[in-house]
C-alpha cells in the first residue's frame, strides 16, 4: 500500500505536530487504517465468526479525540475495486488464503503463537465491519461516506473542494491524488507528521517555479505503484533524478530516454510499460467520486480531451445516480449492492445530549444536509516550538472526548538531607 520510502523520502517537506492544529477546521480520514489496525487486535474472533465490537471502540477513540479538539470528522470508507488494481487485489487475495493456509499448519504443528500472527495477517476488513463504524458515528451525528472506488480519490476530493481542511491516512498514495494537506502517523493524543504540497518541491530539490504536482506524480509511479510496478533497479532517487532532468513536457515521449538518462543501457522501457504508465496517471487524476454536496458521482479532475475512454474505464465508471447515493451512505455493499442499511440523513439526531453521556453528538454541520455550505478555507498558522518540559503521559477524557497530558513541572520540589536529632534519630 502506498509508494515504498516515500515518508522518509519527503522528510524536508513534513513537520512534525498536533492535529489540534486544525481545531475549529474538518477533517477527512482514510478510516480503513484505523479499521485494520483495531480488528488486528481481535483478528481471532473475527476469523472465527464471534461477535467482537473492539475495532469499533478502537476508530471511536480517535473520532472522540477529534470532537474534543473541536474538530468535525469525516470518515471515508473504500468502495468496489477499480479496474487499474485488479492485478494487485488478485495478488492480495491470494496472500491471504496462503497466509490462511499456512496458519492452520503452524498450529496444528504446535506454534500457535506464529499460527495466530499469520492468521492475523490474512485478515480482510469486510463493508459488513465497516458498516458497523459508520452506524455508531451516524448516531452521533458524525459523518461518513463511502467512495464509489477508493477511499484515496475521495478524500482527496474532499481535501481539494474545500469541504476537508487536512486528511488523516497512513497511506502515502494520497499525496499523488494532489492533497493539500496530509496527516500521517496520528496517534491517540493527536500527534503525527503533516505534510504540505507547496512544501513537496523541496524534497525533490526543486525550486517553486521549476515545480507542479505532475512531476511528482511522474516520479511516484516511475518508482513504483499500486497502479503499475516499478521498473528493474528503478525506485525513488533514480526515478527523482530523471524528472529533474527531464525537459519534455510530453512523459509519454520523454519515457523512451529513461534508460539513457540514467546511464542503464540494460533497462528497457517498452510501450506496453509506456502504455501502463498513462492509465496510472489518469487513474490518479480521473478516478471517479462522489460530491455529497452535488450528490452525484464526478470525476476528481476533469478529464482532457487526450484522456481516452478505454484510460478512464481503468478509472471508474459511473452507476445509476440513485444507487451512487445509497452507496455514498453507506446503505449497499459496494459489491453485491444488496441493501445493508437504511440511513436517511434528512432525520439527524438530535445534537442536545447529556454532559455526563458517554455518547458524544457532534454539533458540527453535516456534509449531507441542504443547507451545508463550504467554508472559505484559512491557511493553518505553524504553531512555534514549545520549550521542553518534563510530561507524565496520561490520559484526560472528558465528557467531550478530548485527550491532553499532564504537566509536572509544578511538582519539583528541592530534596534536602534529612536532619538528626541529638540521639542521633531520624526526624
Amino acid at each position: 500500500m502506498g509508494i515504498t520510502g516515500l515518508i522518509p523520502f519527503l522528510e524536508k517537506s513534513s513537520r512534525k505536530t498536533n492535529i489540534s492544529e486544525f481545531s475549529g477546521g474538518t477533517v477527512a480520514i482514510d478510516t480503513y487504517c484505523w479499521l485494520h489496525k483495531g480488528a488486528f487486535s481481535c483478528a481471532d474472533k473475527i476469523i472465527m465468526g464471534q461477535a467482537t465490537d473492539a475495532y469499533v471502540k478502537y476508530c471511536m477513540k480517535f473520532v472522540n479525540m477529534l470532537l474534543g479538539h473541536n474538530i468535525k470528522p469525516i470518515l471515508v470508507f473504500d468502495g468496489r475495486h477499480l479496474p487499474a488494481k485488479a492485478d494487485t487485489e488478485v495478488k492480495r487475495r491470494e496472500n491471504r488464503q496462503a497466509n490462511r493456509k499456512r496458519a492452520a499448519e503452524l498450529i496444528k504443528m504446535g506454534k500457535t503463537n506464529e499460527g495466530r500472527n499469520l492468521l492475523r495477517r490474512s485478515l480482510d476488513v469486510s463493508h459488513k465491519m465497516a458498516l458497523e463504524v459508520i452506524k455508531v458515528c451516524q448516531a452521533q451525528n458524525v459523518d461518513c461516506i463511502v467512495a464509489p472506488y477508493e477511499a484515496d480519490a475521495q478524500l482527496a476530493y474532499l481535501n481539494i473542494s474545500g469541504i476537508a481542511d487536512v486528511i488523516i491516512t497512513e497511506d502515502s498514495d494520497l499525496t499523488l491524488f494532489g492533497c493539500k494537506k496530509i496527516f500521517f502517523k496520528m496517534d491517540l493524543y493527536g500527534h503525527g507528521v503533516l505534510v504540505e504540497q507547496e512544501r513537496l518541491h523541496l524534497a525533490m530539490g526543486l525550486t517553486p517555479p521549476n515545480f507542479n504536482i505532475d512531476k511528482f506524480r511522474y516520479m511516484c509511479i516511475l518508482s513504483g505503484c499500486d497502479y503499475l510496478a516499478s521498473l528493474p533497479g528503478i525506485g525513488l532517487n533514480k526515478a527523482c533524478k530523471f524528472i529533474v532532468k527531464n525537459t519534455d513536457n510530453n512523459i509519454y515521449n520523454a519515457l523512451l530516454r529513461l534508460s539513457s538518462s540514467l546511464n542503464m543501457k540494460q533497462l528497457v522501457v517498452t510501450q506496453e510499460y509506456r502504455d501502463g504508465f498513462m492509465r496510472a496517471l489518469v487513474t490518479f487524476k480521473h478516478q471517479l467520486v462522489f460530491c455529497p454536496i452535488r450528490r452525484k458521482q464526478v470525476r476528481l479532475y476533469e478529464p482532457t480531451p487526450e484522456v481516452t475512454t478505454e484510460q478512464l474505464i481503468h478509472a471508474g465508471s459511473e452507476v445509476d445516480p440513485d444507487m451512487a447515493y445509497q452507496l455514498a451512505l453507506g446503505n449497499l455493499d459496494p459489491f453485491s449492492f444488496k441493501i445493508m442499511h437504511d440511513f436517511d440523513p434528512s432525520f439527524l439526531r438530535s445534537r442536545k445530549t447529556n454532559a455526563w453521556s458517554d455518547l458524544m453528538i457532534a454539533e458540527h454541520p453535516s456534509i449531507w444536509s441542504k443547507e451545508y455550505k463550504i467554508k472559505q478555507n484559512k491557511e493553518s498558522q505553524s504553531i512555534a516550538p514549545e520549550k521542553k518540559e518534563n510530561y507524565l503521559p496520561a490520559v484526560i477524557k472528558s465528557n467531550k472526548g478530548k485527550v491532553g497530558v499532564i504537566k509536572t513541572d509544578f511538582l519539583k520540589k528541592e530534596i534536602t538531607p534529612r536532619k538528626r536529632t541529638y540521639e542521633g534519630k531520624f526526624l
